[in-house]
């Protein structure tokens, strides 16, 4: 996917929230903290060929491929990320919250796997529509 953007900033931005949708992994993810930096150095390492149009292909493939290895870790990376979106809100609004991690695992196992990808995406459109209702209810 080439992001075409007559405005450079706003190609970097798109590229980089792109990226990190997918590679998003946190540092207690990795034994080490060299295996953590080496893995961000690597992203950081595809973002900058992809906003300079450098090996594309290439990189779009690794993307692919990653995509597909890592399906399940990337969605439960991203409800995590939105679970902690919604604490923080909750915090800023003195509301509190409980984590439920298990709750995520186990929505995941019975989810239908083949949709999930795409409600997921959808999820990652309207987060802020999302932290509302979930703050409200």
């Amino acid at each position: 996917m080439v992001v075409a953007s007559s405005n450079p900033h706003n190609k970097e931005m798109q590229i980089r929230r792109r990226i990190s949708n997918i590679f998003n992994k946190r540092e207690e993810d990795f034994p080490s903290l060299r295996e953590y930096n080496d893995y961000l150095e690597e992203v950081e390492d595809m973002i900058f060929k992809l906003i300079e149009g450098i090996d594309v292909q290439a990189i779009e493939e690794k993307i692919t491929n990653y995509q597909q290895e890592n399906a399940e870790q990337i969605m439960i990376n991203q409800a995590r990320k939105a679970e902690d979106l919604a604490a923080a809100m909750a915090a800023s609004k003195g509301i509190p919250v409980q984590a439920d991690t298990d709750g995520v695992r186990e929505f995941y196992h019975h989810c239908c796997f083949k949709r999930l990808p795409q409600f997921l995406n959808s999820v990652s459109k309207h987060k802020a529509c999302i932290v509302s209702l979930v703050l409200c209810s």
